[in-house]
């Protein structure tokens, strides 16, 4: 959690959820040659904005202040959820693409009672209330639910090993380099500087999803993990490092990550490593353009004057691996709704390409495929407060009708080789299959 805080919420008392449908095409489109139209008209943008969708339900809440002595950063209550990759189609032209995510496009549900663990080991039990509710039998009923977590938490036996079988593309390896190789010509042909190609890949389910989580993340303790599930069974497994919007009050930031490197086997070749990755030319290059898309995107609602770059590419070191990241910070007001910052932001820069929307178009030309959770957005709002916190959900698997999927991508620029991209994406999945088996997790 950010800031060192973890929070376990359950029994939402309102749930958004839903999938995204394009606006119908005006029949002028149809007649016209497709040459001549816009990208908007080509590509209509969605019947709905699940950003808009999410303010709106929240517009009369305010979330209180976590009570002394819990310090601000604590969790009082709130919402919880994701947009996947698809919500894009509310705020940019791009292609849509035939399939669906086993999960919803978006989901966001109402938490008014959680378990909020704070970085000093101490855990407070969360029950956010309002003056038409019967407080005294709320009360009664979490703290007997929590009794049941007590139980449930006693019962688990510690470092049970849960495998995994391999993750197997679902793309050829030679479709996948043609697809690079497509890029290329359009990078050459100055359409777009650079893109995020991804692919999927599958695995036979987990037979414990939760259990398999807390492994992978006892090897990979990223700041922005998370783990859903539902009555049915469906999960969602993100290990994400990376942030991409953090909100408070009047203040922005957001850390794209662009760079990752193996660390060393002993303290001399994790240096080497360290420097390697903080000398690559290519790698420094990628990040110097998302950072410049992160800083259009934030002024897009920003005062004027008021994006500021804090850091324009630090190496961060993890249990496995360093990352090479920026931070960006920008003012704005908060009046102007959580519906505006999402249409200036989303997708998060990091993981489209640069520019935006023109990569946007190539993402799905070349891809056929709904990326689904991956590569879209999960975290905290609490309205009123106007504080949220939203990863980018990187390194996100989603379990669901007996499989484990998840998506591995690269970052393509002019000099990229397409088989050395295919290589690293596999590499990008040996973690899941790896730290089941005790191994390290690569980069």
């Amino acid at each position: 959690g950010s800031g060192g805080w973890s929070i376990l919420a359950w029994k939402p008392d309102l749930v958004l959820e839903g999938r995204m449908q394009p606006q119908a095409t005006p029949a002028a489109a149809h007649r016209a040659d497709e040459a001549e139209l816009s990208p908007a008209s080509r590509w209509p943008l969605a019947a709905s904005d699940p950003a808009k969708i999410l303010e709106d339900a929240g517009a009369l809440e305010c979330w209180p202040q976590p009570p002394a002595p819990l310090p601000a950063a604590a969790w009082v209550g709130g919402w919880i959820g994701w947009f996947s990759f698809e919500c894009g189609h509310a705020w940019e032209p791009f292609p849509w693409v035939e399939g669906a995510s086993a999960l919803p496009d978006y989901h966001f549900a109402r938490y008014r009672r959680a378990l909020a663990f704070g970085p000093d080991g101490r855990a407070w039990l969360c029950l956010t209330t309002s003056p038409e509710l019967e407080l005294e039998d709320e009360q009664a009923e979490v703290l007997a639910e929590y009794s049941q977590l007590q139980g449930a938490c006693g019962e688990q036996v510690e470092s049970v090993d849960v495998p995994l079988g391999v993750p197997e593309p679902q793309v050829a390896k030679a479709d996948f380099m043609a697809k690079v190789q497509q890029l290329r010509q359009w990078i050459g042909a100055g359409e777009l500087f650079q893109a995020n190609l991804s692919h999927s890949m599958r695995a036979p389910a987990p037979i414990d999803p939760r259990s398999f989580y807390r492994q992978v993340r006892r090897a990979q303790a990223t700041e922005m993990s998370a783990y859903w599930q539902d009555g049915s069974g469906r999960a969602l497994l993100s290990w994400s490092p990376e942030r991409f919007l953090k909100i408070d009050g009047e203040l922005l930031q957001t850390r794209p990550i662009k760079g990752t490197i193996a660390r060393g086997r002993n303290s001399k070749q994790d240096q080497a490593a360290k420097l390697e990755l903080d000398g690559d030319s290519k790698e420094r290059a990628e990040l110097t353009m998302i950072v410049d898309m992160a800083r259009n995107d934030l002024g897009r609602v920003a005062e004027s004057g008021a994006v500021t770059v804090h850091s324009a590419g630090t190496v961060e070191t993890w249990p496995t691996l360093h990352h090479r990241t920026a931070t960006i910070e920008a003012r704005w007001n908060p009046q102007l709704g959580l519906a505006a910052l999402l249409a200036a932001t989303f997708p998060p820069a990091s993981v489209t390409g640069a520019p935006k929307v023109r990569a946007l178009q190539a993402i799905s030309e070349l891809e056929q495929e709904p990326r689904g959770p991956y590569c879209g957005c999960l975290g905290i709002w609490q309205p009123g407060r106007n504080r949220g916190d939203f990863s980018v959900l990187i390194r996100t698997a989603v379990v669901a009708g007996g499989d484990l999927s998840l998506r591995v991508g690269a970052g393509i620029v002019w000099d990229s080789d397409a088989e050395l991209e295919w290589e690293e994406t596999l590499l990008k999945a040996n973690y899941l299959q790896q730290t089941a088996a005790g191994g390290e997790i690569p980069a």
